[in-house]
């Protein structure tokens, strides 16, 4: 657990904003191991003692960063709503999509850095896990698998489509708008749709 506990204090936000700043910025050119935290607070313009009043260890650092940026994006699948068979796809979950997308955007460089280098290994599988979690949820509140389609199945069809796509995206250089990628997406959602339509 970081050291210093939540408390509306600006100078702590900002200070550990700028480490994790620090520390994304590193994970580009080197591997986590190969990090050292006197870089980190050489590289957010403070001391090690200045560190080590917010974080034990490089590893707590990591794991705030990453809890971060991923449970903005479970908070979004998550917010998928209910809605009958005759109303998927809803208009909800097309604006889940475009706000999935518009997560990417916004942590890009996050995204690049842990899922296209090696300096963080396990950040996809977090990333997945995390989803199919998340997806599993809403799921089981809507009922619409199809009755011959295996729910694991197809939770992790879903989500290796979607971090492809990404993945896709972020190694192109984000070319396609932010409006195209979600366009495709929803082709391919609706495409897919009697995977989500059970029969009657």
């Amino acid at each position: 657990m970081s050291k210093v506990h939540d408390y509306p204090d600006v100078r702590v936000v900002r200070t550990r904003k700028l480490l994790k700043s620090a520390l994304l910025s590193l994970l580009d050119v080197k591997t986590f191991d190969e990090i050292k935290i006197k870089e980190i607070a050489e590289k957010a313009g403070v001391n090690r003692v200045t560190y080590y009043d917010h974080y034990s260890t490089k590893g707590e650092l990591l794991s705030e960063l990453i809890e971060d940026v991923l449970s903005e994006y479970e908070d979004i699948i998550e917010g998928i709503q209910a809605v009958t068979h005759s109303q998927w796809p809803s208009a909800e979950y097309m604006k889940t999509i475009r706000l999935s997308v518009g997560h990417i955007k916004k942590y890009c460089d996050f995204y690049r850095i842990m899922l296209l280098t090696h300096g963080v290994p396990d950040l996809s599988n977090r990333l997945h896990n995390q989803m199919s979690q998340s997806l599993h949820h809403v799921m089981r509140r809507m009922n619409h698998v199809h009755p011959d389609i295996e729910s694991d199945l197809l939770v992790n069809w879903i989500i290796g489509g979607a971090i492809g796509v990404y993945k896709y995206w972020l190694q192109n250089g984000m070319r396609q708008s932010e409006e195209e990628i979600s366009r495709q997406l929803l082709k391919i959602t609706l495409a897919s749709y009697q995977v989500y339509n059970p029969r009657k």
